[in-house]
């Protein structure tokens, strides 16, 4: 342990302990944040609420199988970004339980500068949904917003699409590990993400598959990137509205779109959102000017702005 380098402890650390995992925050925590010393006292036993598996694991995993999981990232572009790496993106670093590691396939520079907005919706999209995710993203990709969400199949793949279509960076956050096929055949919008300068990132080990789990826990890291998340279309029972949540709770500004018929079900999660207080959005502007009223945004982006008579 003492001969390890910075990310190699980090990994080992999320390897023991597993993504997602809120002992680890309160562990690091309890020294300082240093991932050394929380990494020896993980192994040494000093951590007295740690389960048997933890334990287990903590005794079996050694340097070999941190450098097994450094070397397929290395060799397939991937970068191990722990958390106390400057490329980390500071609105991310400052959630609960942030990721221990981010493995990332792309660029992830300049966020913390940048107009960062989380766009997510439903599966079951209708035409209207799709109608204004096109609409609502590129007028937000031209203007440099950077556009995140969560590769899913339905309007979060067309919230990406249409990023990309209006030459803007987009961000696409993974349920599973980075090198599998999920949602399957999207591995050609995961390339064009990355091409276009933006893209896709996991906290979960390479080859973990899918899991219903994963995506609950996803959805913070989408919220957790942005100064904000728009809500398109979702039914009463829907992932989105977890992203919404995460978004309340961590002190971002949460953005619905008026549904296109109030007594359709596929409507009813974004009519309550609305109703509990959301801000819905008519025109990319109405975030805008919520983003700049409430000085989310930078200096740079307001000077911008103005110019452009937003």
């Amino acid at each position: 342990m003492s001969e390890a380098s910075s990310v190699e402890i980090w990994l080992w650390l999320l390897m023991v302990m597993t993504p997602h995992n809120p002992k680890t925050a309160l562990i690091l925590s309890q020294y300082d944040n240093n991932a050394k010393a929380a990494a020896e006292a993980v192994r040494d036993g000093k951590i007295p609420f740690l389960s048997e598996e933890e334990k287990r694991r903590a005794a079996e995993i050694r340097s070999g199988a941190v450098q097994n999981v450094l070397a397929v990232c290395r060799e397939n572009n991937v970068a191990v970004i722990s958390l106390d790496d400057e490329r980390y993106p500071r609105l991310l670093k400052n959630i609960e339980n942030p990721p221990v590691i981010l493995f990332c396939a792309g660029d992830i520079s300049g966020l913390d500068e940048a107009f960062t907005l989380s766009v997510v919706g439903t599966r079951f999209a209708s035409d209207y949904g799709f109608s204004v995710t096109k609409s609502l993203v590129s007028s937000l990709a031209k203007l440099g917003a950077v556009i995140t969400s969560g590769l899913a199949v339905g309007l979060d793949s067309a919230a990406h699409r249409a990023c990309i279509d209006a030459g803007g960076r987009t961000i696409g956050v993974c349920g599973c590990g980075i090198f599998v096929d999920y949602p399957k055949g999207h591995g050609a919008l995961k390339q064009k993400i990355i091409e276009k300068g933006g893209a896709v990132i996991s906290e979960l080990l390479p080859y973990t598959k899918p899991s219903g789990g994963y995506f609950q826990h996803r959805n913070r890291i989408i919220s957790g990137l942005s100064l904000g998340t728009l809500v398109l279309e979702a039914g009463e029972v829907s992932g989105c509205l977890l992203t919404a949540q995460h978004a309340l709770e961590q002190g971002r500004e949460i953005f619905a779109v008026p549904p296109h018929d109030i007594l359709d079900a596929h409507f009813a999660g974004t009519a309550a959102l609305i109703r509990d207080g959301a801000t819905p959005v008519f025109s990319y502007i109405d975030i805008v000017r919520t983003l700049m009223k409430n000085g989310s945004l930078s200096d740079y982006l307001r000077k911008m702005l103005g110019e452009n008579k937003c």
